[in-house]
This record gives C-alpha cells, structure tokens and sequence, in this order.
C-alpha cells in the first residue's frame, strides 16, 4: 500500500519494483532510487545521482558518461516514509506506472500489510 494522506493505492502482494525520482532539494539535481517490494518486506535497490554533494553518496560502482550508479540490496522493514517538498518535484511508479507526484508538502508511506481479498476487492484495505 502507498498513500500520501489523501489517497492511497494498493498493490496485491507480490514483487513489485518501486522507482523513486525526484531533484534534490540541497544540490538541485536528478536521483533515482529503486526499491523491490515483496511479502518479506521493502529493499533499496539501486541509487543513480549525477553529481556529488550534502546528502548523495560518495562511493559508486558505475559510471555511464551521464550517471553515477549503486546496487544495493538493503532490508528497509515492512513500512517507509519518504518526505517530499515541492522542489522535489517527485514521481513515484510502481513496475513502470505513475503511482504518486506529489508538487506539495508530502508525506508519502509505503507499507507492506496483509489484507483478506474480500476486503481488498471492496476497498477496505
């Protein structure tokens, strides 16, 4: 489940890949993090940045002409917040579709939780 306080999208369980692309808010340029989704919980990924400063990572494993890139495969839990200001000017897919693009203050929430299908189907979980 994702929800940013006003909506919120449910996923069935499974694997799901999570793309997180926003600008930085300290060194205004583009991020990409990646996060996998499974029943077991959220795990980071993978970070593409394009330069370095306040908050990115100094250390990566590639580097294609354009981006700096990192494959990590980090146990997060089963819930995350991210933070979004507008500046960030976010997006957020879920396996290649636009979940979440918050432009305001925006506390977005991913969260892994069982939910029976009957209550899944009528929107009650």
């Amino acid at each position: 489940m994702i929800t940013d306080g006003k909506a919120e999208k449910v996923y069935p369980l499974g694997e799901h890949e999570i793309t997180i692309e926003y600008i930085h808010s300290v060194e205004r340029s583009e991020v990409i993090e990646t996060l996998v989704v499974n029943r077991s919980g959220i795990y980071a990924t993978g970070m593409k940045w394009k330069d370095f400063g306040a908050g990115l990572p100094e250390d990566f494993q590639d580097w294609n002409g354009s981006w700096y890139e990192k494959r990590i495969n980090i146990y997060l839990g089963k819930s995350l917040d991210y933070w979004f200001i507008p500046v960030n000017q976010a997006n957020i897919t879920v396996d290649g579709s636009l979940a979440f693009a918050p432009r305001s203050d925006t506390l977005i929430k991913f969260q892994i939780k069982s939910c029976p299908i009957l209550l899944t189907a009528i929107g009650r979980c």
